[in-house]
């Protein structure tokens, strides 16, 4: 996953590649979906961002959540291309993070997610 995202280019244009571009993306390929909640779904790992699809436990909810675990805070969208673009986006910027060190993302102004 590293390596796609160092030779994708998005290290050096990451402002430019925003959660807005990212759900339009989602919208024109519907067919990348699916692989981003299993990718959710397979990380092994102690702490990193989760996408919950509606109606997936434990998710009871008719919404889409994405979560920070452990502890963290977790946002919830009605709209499932919003909510995969927003994993997208913070799952990059945490493994920029990785690569070049330093924080890992910006807060939004209503910025809900702990661990951030």
């Amino acid at each position: 996953m590293l390596d796609l995202l160092k030779s994708s280019g998005y290290i050096g244009s990451h402002d430019t590649l925003t959660e807005e571009r990212f759900r339009a993306v989602f919208e024109a390929n519907p067919d990348l979906i699916h692989t981003w909640v299993v990718h959710s779904e397979n990380q092994r790992t102690k702490y990193g961002y989760y996408l919950l699809p509606p109606g997936v436990p434990p998710n009871r909810s008719n919404e889409w959540i994405v979560g920070y675990h452990p502890r963290g805070g977790e946002e919830r969208f009605r709209d499932g291309f919003s909510a995969r673009a927003r994993f997208v986006k913070l799952e990059a910027e945490h493994l920029r993070y990785m690569i070049e060190g330093g924080p890992p993302f910006k807060r939004r102004d209503s910025g809900t997610l702990a661990g951030q």
